[in-house]
């Protein structure tokens, strides 16, 4: 028995979350311009891995500090109904189900907050790690929760993960479309890389590491 790791944006996921979400909200006209620019910028810097991650989760968490996290919830649990399940990729559906059938533990680790993250696990019935907002007395303080999800973080709640039911990782595989979580794929015995981006493509070929399409 191991453990299957995947990925959420453009790996579970045939698009970013993030750009989807701003979408919608745009569509209900619930983010302006400037925002609108701001979330752009930050998708390429993440698609070039040219991202802080740690220093500009701070900055938009400061956005939304002293914000209500049940009315957040309540329209991310509708965006994930009215769009984000129709983005799941069917490939990748396929493969959660075949680890599954073979016994394997199977969770999401993403870089997204919990906002977008848990309806995409409670619709596949899958545990998670993620990045945490977080939340007191039902408001955001402007901090993330404990340690992030992105990069060197990825790695580290892979190995808690593995850690909590005793398993190698040698024994896990993890599925991922991105560069920034080389960490974790060069720790699991079985990385594969999911549509990758250019750099990743690039050091998959060099290590031999399976390279699959989802979508």
């Amino acid at each position: 028995m191991g453990i299957a790791f995947f990925d959420m944006d453009k790996t579970l996921l045939r698009a970013s979350s993030g750009l989807l979400y701003v979408r919608y909200l745009a569509r209900r006209h619930k983010i302006n311009t400037i925002e609108m620019v701001s979330v752009l910028l930050i998708s390429a810097q993440y698609s070039l891995n040219f991202l802080n991650f740690p220093k500009t989760m701070a900055r938009m968490s400061q956005h939304i500090k002293g914000g209500n996290a049940q009315d957040t919830k309540t329209l991310c649990d509708l965006w994930f109904d009215e769009c984000l399940v129709h983005y799941i990729a069917p490939l990748a559906l396929e493969r959660l189900h075949q680890h599954q059938t073979r016994g394997d533990y199977v969770y999401m680790l993403s870089a997204s907050t919990q906002f977008a993250v848990e309806p995409l696990a409670r619709f596949l019935d899958v545990p998670y790690r993620c990045t945490q907002l977080e939340v007191i007395d039902n408001h955001f303080t402007g901090r993330i929760a404990g340690i992030h999800c992105y990069a060197e973080g990825k790695a580290y709640w892979g190995e808690q993960v593995a850690s909590q039911h005793n398993v190698s990782l040698n024994d896990c595989t993890f599925y991922t479309d991105s560069y920034s979580d080389r960490i974790l794929l060069e720790k699991v015995g079985h990385p594969v890389a999911v549509n990758p981006d250019r750099k990743l493509a690039a050091l998959a070929r060099t290590n031999s590491w399976a390279i699959e399409h989802f979508y």
